[in-house]
Order: structure tokens, then C-alpha cells, then sequence
């Protein structure tokens, strides 16, 4: 019903990882070496590291809509933890995509706090009270949620994403900032009918390449120490 797919650019160690968890959760998968920042479609370069994730994103799902033999694809990112259940679980995560008549959900996202009902911008997802799955909720989300960690996409919705975001959208967003940026996270995880599931099916790893003082860095650990959860990632 569904396969894996993960973007390793260019380095070993984590695509090994990467290969170890899929191996031991028996996931249907497949490790992408992604794009080379030489690939004749990145020609604006100072934008050249999120262009070749990009192109590497859509190329992954080009895949996935060129296999007639799952319907749905997972898509994620090579410094991420899977939850150690993700198995015994997808299958109803699908059920209740289905159900929710959803374009993208979210499994993993950069999120500082845990969410509830409750908290602004994170309602429950409408149709919620048709699901007989009470092990996870699925919220709307704010446009500042980012990260393509791990993501769920329909057929369907790949398709539109394929037509929508393609060379020409690139070309022309180099010289019109009123468009969306030619961004994973401003456009692949943002279209369509979105939501997240909480918990969440990924954290990053918590070893990225920042300094101590880097306030990037310090939002992705904060976003780790948050959404990590002791013996429930591998």
C-alpha cells in the first residue's frame, strides 16, 4: 500500500543509518542519493543547497507516482528517528488519511512545544470525530511549521505538487519574489488539504551540524528535546 522514501545527499554515514532503521522496522524503501549541486536544473546559485532539496524531494515523489504499485508515499529526510511502532501502526494512519480526505500529513515537523486541541492554531482536523483511532490526533497547522522530515502524500496530491512546482515555477521565482520560494518547506508540506499527526512518527536526531550558539541549531535541538521520547524512536 505504501513505500519509503528517503533523501541521502552525500553522506554515507547517514544513509547507513537511515538503512539500519528501515531494515529493522521490514519497510518497503528506497535510499535516494539525491541531487548534485551541478544537475543542470539548479541555476540559481545562491540558492543552490535548498533547489538540490527540492529537486530532490519532487524527484522522490516523480517515483512514487511512477509506481503503480502503492498508493501512498512516505517521504523523509536522512537525520531523523522512527518510531518503533511505526509498523503496527501506518496502516490505520492510512485508514484515517483516507478518512480525513487529506492531501499531506505531516509525521514529523519542527514543532517547540507538544500539542493539544487547545492550543492556537493546532485544532483537531475536521472529520476527526469519524476516526475509531485513538492513539493519534491529527491537527491544522500554522504556515510557520516546518520540516520535511518525514511526509505522507496521496497520489493524487503528488501528481498536482509534480504539475505545480516544476522548472518553469523555478525559473520564475528568481526574479519574482511574490511567489511561493522554490522550497521543500514553503510548498510540499504547506498545498492541499494538510495536516499533522500527534505524536509524531520522526524526530530529528538531534545531531545537526550548528554551533553552540547558532540559533538555528538551538530551535532543531529545542524541537528534539520536545518531540523525543526515550525507547519510542530507533
Amino acid at each position: 500500500m505504501f513505500k519509503v522514501y528517503c533523501l541521502s545527499y552525500n553522506n554515507e554515514e547517514r544513509r547507513k543509518s537511515m538503512e539500519c532503521r528501515f531494515n529493522t522496522l521490514n519497510l518497503n524503501y528506497f535510499i535516494y542519493e539525491g541531487v548534485s549541486y551541478s544537475d543542470n536544473r539548479i541555476i540559481c546559485e545562491k540558492e543552490k543547497r535548498v533547489w538540490s532539496c527540492m529537486y530532490g524531494h519532487l524527484d522522490m515523489i516523480k517515483m512514487f507516482c511512477d509506481d503503480e504499485t502503492t498508493q501512498f508515499g512516505i517521504f523523509c529526510e536522512d537525520d531523523i528517528l522512527i518510531r518503533s511502532n511505526f509498523n503496527e501502526n501506518i496502516n490505520n494512519i492510512i485508514n484515517d488519511f483516507i478518512v480525513l480526505d487529506l492531501d499531506v500529513l505531516l509525521l514529523g515537523y519542527l514543532v517547540t512545544f507538544k500539542i493539544n486541541k487547545n492550543i492556537n492554531g493546532f485544532s483537531l482536523k475536521s472529520g476527526s470525530d469519524k476516526l475509531t483511532n485513538n492513539k493519534y490526533s491529527y491537527h491544522n497547522f500554522e504556515d510557520y511549521v516546518w520540516g520535511t522530515q518525514m511526509y505522507m502524500l496521496s497520489k493524487s496530491s503528488a501528481k498536482k505538487l509534480l504539475e505545480k512546482y516544476n522548472n518553469n515555477y523555478a525559473l520564475k521565482t528568481i526574479n519574482d519574489n511574490t511567489l511561493t520560494p522554490f522550497s521543500a518547506d514553503w510548498t510540499i508540506t504547506k498545498d492541499g488539504n494538510r495536516a499533522l499527526i500527534y505524536p509524531c512518527l520522526a524526530v530529528e536526531t538531534g545531531a545537526g551540524h550548528y554551533s553552540d550558539d547558532c540559533p538555528h541549531g538551538k530551535f532543531h535541538k529545542r524541537c528534539h528535546e520536545i518531540q523525543y521520547e526515550e525507547n519510542e524512536f530507533i
